[in-house]
């Protein structure tokens, strides 16, 4: 599964199948790294989630004194994820600051750069932290705006920026295209 089925979702950009491959695998491969980031991970779940609420609400206010169509997601990383980067990086699970994600979705291009200004007027965003996959899609056509700021509560925060279709290739994959194209 690690080595052909999540790889493969990546490549058709199916990036929510790939995470829950790469979860449930490691579950049975490192079962003594899964079990401590997961109770890690559970243990800081009640603060998590009042930093997205509270990032949620901050952002939809300001978006909606704009007149900004929108919907906004909030998330952490996955358990995968999170022991790549500290095997990776030789950190310890207090060391990764970028464990929440919110994710922006609206209506068309103009806004998603609109909103990016809109967020880096409210937090301070990090350097060398900015991506516009918009204007330069990845190789499996995902496409998206990632920065990452000094949010709610000191806590680095990745914020994603992406029109409704982006949004549906970024979770289904390619096989999401057909569906605007008909």
């Amino acid at each position: 599964t690690m080595d052909i089925y999540a790889p493969l979702a990546n490549r058709l950009g199916m990036t929510r199948m790939r995470s829950l491959l790469e979860d449930l695998s490691m579950k049975y491969l490192s079962p003594g790294a899964y079990q401590k980031i997961s109770e890690k991970m559970e243990g800081r779940e009640a603060r998590d989630q009042r930093i997205v609420d509270i990032t949620r609400k901050q952002l939809g206010e300001q978006l909606k004194r704009n007149a900004i169509s929108y919907q906004i997601q909030g998330r952490r990383k996955h358990l995968f994820s999170l022991h790549q980067k500290m095997k990776e990086q030789g950190l310890s699970l207090d060391e990764v600051h970028d464990i929440l994600a919110v994710r922006v979705i609206t209506d068309n291009i103009r806004d998603c750069y609109e909103i990016l200004g809109i967020v880096h007027s409210i937090w301070k965003p990090i350097d060398g932290r900015f991506k516009d996959y918009i204007a330069a899609s990845k190789e499996n056509g995902y496409r998206s705006i990632h920065t990452s700021v000094i949010g709610v509560e000191d806590e680095i925060t990745e914020i994603q920026i992406r029109t409704r279709e982006m949004h549906e290739i970024a979770e289904e994959g390619i096989a999401a295209h057909w569906k605007y194209k008909e």
